[in-house]
């Protein structure tokens, strides 16, 4: 199955696969991602009382969000308590820019105090192996499944084949 997109911007792009929200984060991050991204898994949520995941990915060019989306950020992920199995942050830059947005993040969560598993990592790979390590719903997917999924969602808005 593919991933479905929902939402795709030069800023970002939102997709769903089975119970994953997925947003990429390509440029800027925007109080309309957010609010999208919201509106998506609020959906989910209650398509799949059981829970839902979100894989949030962060491409290398994409620069620390301004105060007014981060503080969205940490509402928007707080308000997911009651609906979230674990979510993941892919940053996939390298060196100290890197590090500092995966600090800013690392930073929501505890700020927040989510009552779901939330981890920060630098592949997309590594994120879903800790998804799949971690629950027995994603364990059932395969990782290969998943992986393949946001492959597919990226080359689909690389083509301008996003919705």
């Amino acid at each position: 199955m593919a991933g479905i997109i929902h939402d795709s911007t030069p800023d970002h792009v939102i997709a769903t696969w089975k119970r994953v929200a997925i947003a990429i984060s390509r440029v800027e991050s925007t109080l309309t991602g957010v609010k999208k991204l919201q509106q998506v898994c609020d959906a989910m949520g209650r398509q799949h009382p059981g829970g839902i995941f979100l894989l949030t990915i962060v491409e290398p060019d994409a620069p620390m969000p301004p105060p007014e989306v981060r503080s969205a950020m940490a509402s928007f992920l707080a308000g997911l308590a009651s609906q979230v199995v674990a979510s993941a942050v892919v940053y996939e830059g390298a060196g100290f820019r890197a590090a500092a947005v995966r600090g800013v993040v690392t930073g929501l969560s505890l700020v927040n105090k989510l009552p779901y598993p939330h981890k920060i990592f630098s592949t997309v790979n590594a994120a879903v192996n800790w998804f799949v390590a971690t629950s027995p719903i994603a364990r059932d997917w395969g990782g290969e499944a998943m992986i393949k999924a946001v492959a597919e969602v990226r080359d689909r808005v690389a083509r301008g084949i996003a919705v």
